[in-house]
């Protein structure tokens, strides 16, 4: 009994480092995400304003640009870490941050979040 539950403990717990993620990458306006990537992100700062984190930078969902252009939207405790990030930073829009946490479809539950 004692040695089927250790293998049970064992198990369940090498599946939960097995889907832990680090991704690296760049926080973004979530709404503005999907045309960041189709885009790039420089020409859509510049043709929608409202993606730029400078001037406001309290948003309801931010996500996550991969360097290899994926993007994942963030939990809400993720999203309140990342907040409390930007207050501090002078340049909002190139927050570059590696992001622990297990991957559930497109959302990352977040775990940690470290400023690279």
């Amino acid at each position: 009994m004692l040695r089927t539950l250790s293998v049970v403990c064992l198990t369940v717990g090498l599946a939960v480092a097995l889907s832990a993620e680090d991704l690296q990458g760049v926080v973004v306006d979530w709404r503005c995400a999907q045309p960041m990537v189709q885009h790039g992100r420089e020409k859509t700062l510049q043709h929608d304003r409202s993606c730029s984190l400078m001037k406001n930078y309290q948003r309801s969902a931010y996500g996550l640009i991969t360097d290899d252009h994926k993007f994942y939207k963030l939990d809400d405790p993720g999203n309140q870490r990342i907040l409390q990030l930007l207050r501090d930073q002078p340049d909002k829009d190139n927050l570059k941050v590696v992001v622990s946490g297990e991957l559930q479809g497109n959302t990352l539950k977040v775990a940690n979040i470290s400023m690279l």
